[in-house]
């Protein structure tokens, strides 16, 4: 657990090895996480199709988001 006043979060994990993480980050970003031990490492394929977005290939650090909802968004626009 990390009780620090800005960027709080929490961890928990069973015997077997299953996590799962909860923290906050700058601007109130949440970052939920989960971790299971049964899974084996393996090759992931390339996308074959482009992003819909910017793809920031090689930028670091990533740009905050810039989109707004009425609905997920707190605070002023």
């Amino acid at each position: 657990m990390n009780k620090d006043v800005e960027f709080p979060a929490i961890y928990a994990q069973t015997k077997d090895g299953f996590g799962v993480s909860l923290s906050f980050g700058g601007e109130g970003q949440a970052f939920f996480e989960a971790d299971s031990p049964c899974v084996e490492k393996s090759d992931v394929a390339e996308s074959t199709t482009p992003p819909n977005g910017p793809a920031y290939e090689g930028v670091y650090p990533l740009p905050r988001p810039n989109v707004r909802s009425p609905f997920w968004s707190a605070g002023a626009p």
